[in-house]
């Protein structure tokens, strides 16, 4: 049963503004039409940043290849959140690490944004890692080893392209609000990208949608 209006008023009253903030950058385009509007009025009420607002908007419409490419030119365009360099275009990747110790295996994904120079550092970390470390679980380890390894090997390949990879493509559009909410302002977008990094891990309401596995696999 859906809360009544009169409910959800009083809900989006007392929320916080930081979750009241994310719920309208993150999850708007699931909320029906008279729970917009609820929203909209508290955003409104309280005098909040009007980006949140577009934020809310661009969820519900389509954005277009044009509107995607000017999203990406926005976020590649920033100074990298590891060294600073506003030299290179940033990208972002998918790095792998597996470490083993005879009875289980852990396998991590972690996700990094930042130039080219940082992307290949944390992608080689994760490969000496690994190499060293991920074959000591059966049978785990001897399985994923090589898999992560093979999968590092790719995604350096993508890093020297110069392209924007699939998973910075996947974080524009699983985040189209939040980047429109603060589009205008390169201290939160710098603020968001050493976020993501500091996290090094992948979920909706951590900029991009799916979620790694971080839990350690038995060897039996």
């Amino acid at each position: 049963m859906q809360p009544s209006l009169e409910q959800l008023a009083i809900t989006y009253k007392n929320l916080p503004a930081d979750k009241l903030i994310r719920l309208a950058v993150t999850d708007a385009a699931g909320l029906r039409p008279e729970a917009l509007e609820l929203l909209k009025a508290e955003i409104k009420g309280r005098g909040l940043d009007d980006g949140i607002l577009r934020g809310i908007d661009v969820q519900l419409n389509h954005v277009d290849d044009s509107q995607l490419n000017n999203y990406l030119a926005l976020v590649r365009n920033q100074a990298c959140p590891t060294c600073g360099d506003q030299s290179q275009q940033l990208n972002a990747v998918l790095s792998t690490t597996v470490i083993s110790a005879i009875i289980f295996t852990h396998y991590k994904k972690a996700f990094s944004i930042g130039c080219p120079t940082c992307l290949k550092k944390a992608n080689q970390k994760a490969t000496l890692k690994t190499a060293l470390l991920g074959w000591w679980g059966l049978p785990w380890g001897l399985m994923r080893t090589p898999q992560a390894l093979i999968s590092n090997t790719k995604t350096n390949k993508r890093i020297n392209t110069g392209e924007p990879t699939p998973i910075l493509v996947d974080f524009i559009k699983n985040n189209i609000g939040i980047i429109e909410s603060i589009k205008n302002n390169d201290q939160s977008l710098q603020v968001m990208l050493t976020n993501l990094n500091n996290k090094q891990h992948y979920n909706k309401y951590h900029i991009i949608k799916h979620g790694a596995n971080r839990h350690p696999i038995p060897s039996r």
